[in-house]
């Protein structure tokens, strides 16, 4: 294609209208005229896109050169972004200032999964640097119809046979936690002691030691075929100054070198008590100058979040369970490998091994969510599991439950009317578990006297729910679901009050981390018919696993565990004004919700513990040599 396209970000036209936008010709008028500079450049610059016209002065440049600083490996690669009008491009370079030697380039094919079209005013070249030894500076630069691009230099530092590389990022020169021992890394040995077990050689790029900076997926990790990259007692990568609730731009930046890796045909073995916890929650960073971000001023301050994207598309852990595998005395549960690699084995956590684990991880296999059957691309399962009783997203009795299922734009209901004639009180019970959108898509127990029009939402006396609107409210929500104006009022200031024209509001929004009770009071309607809803919210964008029921209960006798039908519930659709629902609860088994301590994919292996803290060396060494030899299959 030889089509270009943007997005150009305009305002809101008055500030947290979010996705409404005023009715103000004005405000309209005001948002062409910042816009119209832009489009004029556009327009002037499409006889020539690779040179464009800006009225800021903007220029594009022959030559963009990936550039890094330490060498892994020899013939090293290296790569240019250049104007595909110049020509062929030739790679020069230098070893330790001598002569200048000089090799041809080839096009990148962009991997499995970068490419693609957008290569047409400028294509990615690579060449290989030749014949260095340990310790040589070489320069590198490219030329091309007469035009020479910036030179960088490197230094060859290892260059081994080895074809597995530990990526040591234990962040043990940050702040979260502060380590006891800040001159190297306390586990580094583990993991060797491990590969050495099995006969497996590997080198080591230590991230702190390195400056705190990532390992370049070109100058470093293109020269082995499988990385281990363990996190230690990390929990957010940050550095020295920065507020809790943000994270360093080197979290990102390593994820983005490791992706970059398995794109090239790399494997992964990912591990750690906390590893993948700063994506999975959005911890903010600078991704420019790596300056500390305000927790208190989300994407006003330039800061935006760390994106769990790379779980879930390149590690196939679409959901992550915050401490799923953990006891309430913080301790590992047992852990059995149900599939490939790690079928027919079992381990415990705990001594003797580093002795570290105080937290863990379970996942939901994205193949849960996006079937192989249409996402192939994203094929993914649990390979092993916590021996423990329950999880998240099991039925928290027998094997059955109501599932909401995905969908944006929806309003999910199940109803049931509740005869309290004759009753001086009643309470309504039921397990939830929930994975929603933060503080935009909500679950709430919706409640009226049958046949009048007093709809309410009522709170749970165990303390789940809450009178916060969120942001879905002030960004206009009611106009998807005019129902909700009964229980929320959208002010002339574009906040939100917690109650409406005839209830007031009270939900739940978020992760419950795993199954939680409810308990309602009724007792407002005694001597009545009440009918009652457990409701399921969601806006325009952005959706979690749902929402999962089971175990009801009315204090008056009715109950049921969803084993044989819905007893006495009924599964209804949206309230007048919400278009009607693309899909709906429905009852269901834990089967398409494959829960691991670990996940596996054809490229990666993604452990929700240090592998440090599984007890005895050899059953450490067991459990690597089947993670390694997966791998390197």
């Amino acid at each position: 294609t030889r089509t270009l396209s943007w997005t150009p970000e305009l305002g809101e036209g008055v500030p947290g209208d979010g996705f409404v936008y005023p009715d103000d010709e004005a405000l309209i008028q005001q948002e062409f005229l910042n816009n119209l500079p832009f489009v004029l450049d556009v327009a002037k610059s499409a006889a020539d896109p690779a040179n464009p016209v800006s009225h800021l002065g903007n220029t594009t440049k022959p030559f963009y050169v990936h550039s890094f600083s330490t060498s892994y490996g020899d013939p090293q690669t290296v790569e240019v972004n250049a104007q595909r009008a110049l020509g062929p491009v030739a790679l020069r370079y230098r070893v330790n200032g001598g002569p200048v030697q000089s090799a041809s380039t080839t096009e990148w094919n962009g991997g499995e999964r970068y490419g693609g079209p957008g290569d047409v005013y400028y294509h990615v070249v690579r060449g290989r640097v030749t014949n260095t030894s340990p310790g040589d500076a070489v320069t590198v630069w490219f030329e091309a119809g007469g035009k020479t691009s910036d030179a960088f230099t490197y230094a060859a530092k290892v260059e081994s046979s080895a074809s597995v590389l530990v990526l040591s990022a234990e962040d043990y020169t940050g702040i979260s936690p502060v380590y006891k021992k800040t001159n190297g890394p306390t586990y580094l040995s583990y993991y060797l002691d491990a590969l050495r077990a099995n006969g497996i050689a590997a080198d080591v790029y230590d991230v702190d030691a390195n400056g705190r900076k990532a390992p370049d997926p070109i100058g470093v990790l293109s020269h082995y075929r499988a990385v281990v990259w363990y996190t230690g007692d990390d929990i957010i990568t940050r550095e020295p100054g920065m507020a809790p609730g943000t994270a360093s731009r080197l979290a990102n930046d390593e994820m983005l070198a490791v992706r970059s890796f398995l794109n090239e045909g790399g494997r992964l073995l990912y591990t750690g008590k906390y590893a993948g916890y700063e994506y999975a929650f959005g911890y903010e960073y600078d991704p420019v100058s790596n300056r500390a971000c305000d927790p208190n001023d989300q994407g006003q301050d330039g800061c935006i979040a760390l994106p769990d994207d790379f779980l879930q598309y390149y590690l196939g852990a679409y959901i992550y369970n915050d401490d799923a595998g953990t006891t309430a005395n913080k301790k590992i549960y047992d852990i059995a490998g149900v599939e490939a690699p790690f079928a027919g084995q079992a381990w415990s956590v705990g001594t003797p091994s580093a002795n570290n684990q105080d937290h863990s991880a379970s996942f939901i296999a994205t193949s849960g969510v996006l079937p192989v059957a249409k996402y192939p691309q994203f094929g993914s399962f649990a390979s092993a599991k916590y021996v423990r009783p329950g999880g998240p997203f099991d039925p928290h009795t027998g094997t059955y439950y109501l599932y909401s299922q995905i969908a944006d734009i929806t309003y999910k209901r199940v109803t049931r009317t509740i005869d309290l004639t004759g009753q001086s009180s009643a309470t309504l019970s039921f397990w939830i578990s929930r994975d929603t959108e933060q503080s935009w898509d909500h679950v709430f127990v919706e409640s009226h006297t049958a046949g009048l029009n007093d709809w309410t939402t009522l709170p749970d006396a165990n303390g789940h729910t809450s009178a916060a609107t969120g942001e879905s409210c002030p960004a206009g929500w009611r106009d998807l679901h005019p129902f909700l104006d009964h229980y929320q009022t959208l002010n002339a200031d574009a906040t939100c009050s917690a109650s409406g024209t005839t209830g007031v509001w009270n939900a739940a929004s978020g992760r419950s981390n795993g199954w939680e009770q409810w308990s309602v009071d009724l007792s407002r309607y005694a001597g009545t018919q009440v009918e009652v809803s457990i409701a399921y919210a969601s806006d325009w964008s952005v959706q979690g696993l749902g929402v999962f029921l089971d175990d009801t209960a009315v204090s008056t006798g009715a109950s049921t565990s969803f084993e044989d039908g819905l007893g006495g519930w009924t599964v209804t659709g949206p309230p007048p004004g919400s278009a009607p629902n693309s899909n709906n609860f429905v009852r269901a088994t834990a089967a398409g919700f494959p829960e691991g301590a670990t996940i596996t994919t054809d490229d990666t292996i993604y452990f929700g513990f240090g592998l440090e803290g599984i007890a005895r060396p050899e059953t450490r060494a067991a459990v690597m040599g089947a993670a390694i030899n997966y791998l390197l299959r």
